[in-house]
């Protein structure tokens, strides 16, 4: 699209056509940009989740991995200098409440039950949603209502 709107500029053409185009890349790139900051939020937010979830783990790419795991490391060692050097052993953890705690019970989970309203602007070839066989297809204009899994 950049070369497009390249092509444009130097051709000749109406300078309004180019701006047209420059203007929807920009809107393309500001689309990206705040998906993938969204994204970022969210793996920072359930971090210790996604990283302890093999299934949720093999979704992030090898950045966001790295991103992750860079995450986990400076929040452990920042709450560790911090607080729990000061606290009691039975206490130190920073995904237990205490040392008697069998499950990672500090540790936020998304809330996966929830429901994502959508709103298709064009119709849609079958879509397979959740890994499942059963596929919808969705008409221009018609309303979604999806479970968040």
């Amino acid at each position: 699209m950049e070369e497009t709107v390249d092509d444009f500029a130097e051709s000749g053409h109406d300078p309004l056509i180019a701006s047209l185009y420059q203007m929807d890349l920009d809107r393309a790139q500001f689309l990206l940009r705040s998906y993938l900051r969204v994204r970022l939020q969210k793996i920072e937010k359930f971090m210790f989740h996604i990283w302890k979830m093999d299934t949720y783990r093999n979704r992030l790419s090898i950045e966001e991995e790295k991103f992750t795991e860079r995450c986990i490391r400076d929040i452990g060692k920042h709450l560790e200098e911090t607080v729990l050097s000061k606290l009691p052993d039975n206490y130190q953890s920073v995904l237990k409440q205490s040392i008697i705690s069998e499950e990672d019970d500090m540790v936020p989970e998304p809330q996966l039950d929830t429901f994502v309203v959508a709103k298709c602007e064009r119709a849609t070839r079958p879509l397979y949603l959740d890994g499942s066989r059963q596929s919808a297809s969705f008409d221009s204009r018609q309303f979604a209502i999806l479970t968040c899994l």
